[in-house]
């Protein structure tokens, strides 16, 4: 699986790293609205053209309170608190000021290289901690020397943990209650970690964790730090640091719902409850399809990878004057604040293998107002393996194009760039977010889109009352270093909205 196909896996499979999403799919998929609102800005500013995007005998310390480490609570009432920063998010701002962020003089060193741990603010749904390295000297060491970085984006920045460093959280009873993800970075390593975000600032630096449902009910939380290599430096770095979560529960407000809804399709939709925490707002779904509804997809190939299926619920919440408050759909109207933080999936054991459990993450929601629920639809991963061939002769007299469902995927002019050994296609999408082709040529080659380089701009526009993108770009072509006589495009992947729902469920105040 390449670095593109987490978006997707992220966005609907965050702890769920063992299904194999298909190869190269959903590059834009959801940073796409993003890339359009950088775009808007660069033309408001008249900066330079947008940056290329997207296209994937040791010192061992295990901390507790009678090992000397000591956690003060409500640290951020007093001072300043590292996650009162303009980068972070509005949730966590307001956490930090409400003092729900503890300050600890949790550290460990080894071969001259102390790691200490600052500050640790958690709820239910995430953990976040800063920390900074120094050297025997008391100097600081860049922070993100732990990580591999790789540049995925406009002013989008992956870390990716070295060799055999691990972080992790776990409850009281040793269970992992960080979701995991695999990667596949720019140099083919597969990496595994817990990890969400990392956001460097200064000397310091936090690491995020997104948490699963085992966290829910854990009066306490223990983070675990392993880190095996800093820098050059061979070593052995361990913490295990106790996080009380007795006032971030206390805080946390669960509301249940239990409102039930079966789509067109034979979908059963459930809103399960809204839960309100420190740091997020969360609604938790449970969907599930009716016997009708499992019928039908099995006369529709083109929605199976294998034996698995690939979907998940689209939704608004819109507060009393119909604004929205929140969604899962990949609007570029609407402010990215606006978008799940987290995406939390869990499918049920096999004895249940119909039901699938969503953990919707959100910015807070005001205590004072109310919100609706509005259930849109869906959107599916399809495979339509939907093929034309065509000379290049053709091509150059006029455009070629392949429809799927309101996708268009339209390829323009084929050239030859000798300094890349490539070719460069100009294609033309109409699309709710991503489609993946596959070209091979008159002699069965299967060339291969080049989706790492990051030389070519596409040119993106949205039409908000449909809600499709139209991407203009220029596609390099790996490895055509002569022009081929004939070609074949084949329309691997799509990921198609299903907008032809509209349930309503008013939302209970936070406060009732």
């Amino acid at each position: 699986m390449s670095f593109q196909d987490d978006f997707w896996k992220r966005k609907i499979e965050k702890s769920m790293d063992h299904i194999q999403v298909p190869e190269s799919v959903f590059t834009f998929a959801k940073e796409l609205p993003f890339q359009m609102e950088q775009q808007q800005k660069r033309k408001l500013t008249r900066k330079s053209k947008w940056r290329k995007w997207l296209t994937i005998a040791a010192a061992s310390v295990v901390i507790g309170i009678s090992a000397g480490a000591y956690i003060s609570p409500s640290f951020a009432a007093y001072i300043k608190s590292f996650f009162i920063r303009p980068e972070l998010d509005e949730g966590l701002q307001t956490a930090a000021k409400e003092g729900f962020s503890e300050t600890t003089e949790a550290s460990v060193t080894d071969h001259g290289i102390t790691l200490k741990i600052k500050e640790i603010m958690a709820d239910t749904n995430r953990l976040i901690f800063t920390y900074s390295l120094e050297n025997k000297n008391g100097k600081f060491i860049d922070p993100t020397i732990l990580f591999a970085k790789e540049q995925w984006g406009p002013e989008q920045t992956m870390y990716f943990v070295k060799g055999l460093n691990a972080f992790y959280i776990t409850n009281e009873k040793g269970e992992i209650v960080s979701t995991n993800t695999t990667y596949q970075t720019k140099t083919g390593r597969m990496v595994s970690q817990s990890i969400d975000r990392v956001f460097p600032h200064g000397h310091h630096a936090d690491l995020m964790f997104a948490l699963n449902d085992k966290a829910r009910e854990a009066k306490r939380l223990f983070i675990h730090i392993d880190i095996h290599q800093i820098g050059t430096v061979e070593g052995e770095w361990k913490l295990k640091i106790p996080v009380n979560m007795n006032k971030s529960m206390m805080a946390t407000k669960t509301i249940p719902i239990n409102k039930t809804y079966v789509t067109k399709d034979g979908l059963q939709v459930t809103i399960k409850n809204l839960v309100h925490s420190p740091t997020l707002t969360s609604i938790d779904i449970e969907t599930s399809w009716t016997e009708e509804g499992k019928e039908r997809p099995e006369s529709h190939p083109e929605y199976w990878l294998g034996d698995q299926m690939f979907y998940q619920p689209l939704f608004d919440i819109v507060d009393s004057k119909g604004n929205i408050a929140a969604t899962t759909l990949p609007r570029w109207d609407i402010e990215k604040s606006k978008s799940a933080v987290f995406v939390y999936k869990e499918e049920l054991p096999s004895r249940h293998p119909n039901i699938v459990r969503w953990r919707y993450s959100f910015l807070p929601f005001s205590p004072k107002g109310t919100y609706t629920f509005v259930f849109r639809g869906i959107e599916r991963v399809e495979f339509p393996n939907q093929s034309m061939t065509f000379s290049v002769d053709e091509l150059k007299k006029q455009p070629i194009s392949l429809r799927y469902k309101g996708n268009t995927l339209t390829l323009h002019q084929l050239r030859l760039d000798k300094r890349k050994q490539a070719g460069i296609l100009e294609t033309e999408e109409n699309t709710y977010s991503f489609m993946y082709f596959e070209l091979s040529d008159e002699k069965q080659r299967v060339y291969t889109i080049n989706t790492k380089d990051f030389s070519e701009t596409p040119i993106i526009h949205y039409d908000k009352n449909t809600m499709m993108y139209n991407i203009k770009r220029n596609t390099i072509v790996d490895g055509m270093n002569k022009m081929p006589k004939q070609l074949t495009v084949t329309l691997k992947t799509v990921i198609v909205s299903y907008l032809n729902e509209n349930w309503h469920v008013s939302l209970p105040a936070r406060n009732e």
